[in-house]
């Protein structure tokens, strides 16, 4: 998958997030005046609302740009994928290790609480997997020939602890959690628990809650992070949970 299909996937996201909150502060807004209120006040009425929605739908995008981030990386990952079949209660793991890869995330502007050094932020992920390994017994790995590709998006609030500079193009070593949603897709065979192999896929995008911490140093422009992910995804009869431990070293451009 290009870079350039990767972003447009994270600026749709985005786009899509501000109609959401736009549309819920028009619903929030009410119902219109009734037909005793004079045409020419319902004229000023529906302008001030247009006005409003277009400073609300505003400062939305302002939120996401200024003082924002894209970072793309480059680095290593371990997946892990648990699938269970809702079945029979069937298992199966996947498991791909040290596998390169291309990372794409987006952080809002960072707030702090006060003058402390504990702050918040929103942060978009993007990465993909391909998983052709399966963990059996006694921690081992065998192939079995079967393969798991997709891909992992999640959106998530994250609390984080800052040493260093507060300025958003600064210097500083950053430790955070976040909680949110995520959501994925995914296709390919699996080897069950009773030793049949099966064909599993998920193709629509249900968001799902997703955990997220992470250990970032930033020198300006060029920053180093650790991270681990877990989005909760279900898709074709399968509960499956997806967990993936990841470094790599990236270049953060600034809104």
């Amino acid at each position: 998958m290009s870079i350039n299909h990767v972003i447009m996937r994270i600026l749709i996201m985005l786009v899509q997030a501000a109609l959401f909150f736009a549309v819920a502060s028009y619903a929030h807004a009410g119902p219109e005046r009734g037909s005793d209120t004079p045409p020419s006040q319902e004229v000023k009425v529906t302008d001030a609302k247009e006005k409003e929605s277009e400073g609300f739908i505003s400062s939305i995008v302002k939120s996401l740009t200024d003082e924002a981030h894209l970072k793309i990386g480059y680095g290593i990952v371990q997946w892990k994928m648990d699938l269970e079949r809702s079945s029979d209660g069937a298992t199966a793991t996947m498991v791909h290790r040290d596998e390169s890869a291309l990372f794409l995330s987006y952080g809002s502007k960072p707030s702090f609480f006060k003058d402390s050094n504990f702050g918040y932020t929103f942060m978009v992920n993007y990465v993909d997997f391909d998983m052709d390994n399966q963990e059996i017994p006694g921690d081992k790995y065998a192939d079995f020939g079967t393969e798991v590709k997709g891909y992992i998006v999640y959106a998530v609030p994250t609390l984080f602890y800052q040493w260093g500079e507060h300025r958003y193009k600064g210097k500083f070593v950053r430790l955070g959690l976040g909680l949110g949603v995520g959501t994925g897709r995914y296709s390919g065979t699996v080897r069950m628990s009773t030793g049949e192999i099966v064909y599993t896929e998920k193709r629509n995008l249900e968001p799902r809650l997703a955990i997220s911490n992470f250990l970032e140093a930033r020198w300006n422009h060029i920053g180093i992070s650790f991270s681990y992910a877990s989005p909760r995804i279900y898709g074709d009869g399968y509960d499956v949970r997806v967990a993936d431990v990841s470094a790599n070293i990236g270049y953060a451009f600034y809104f």
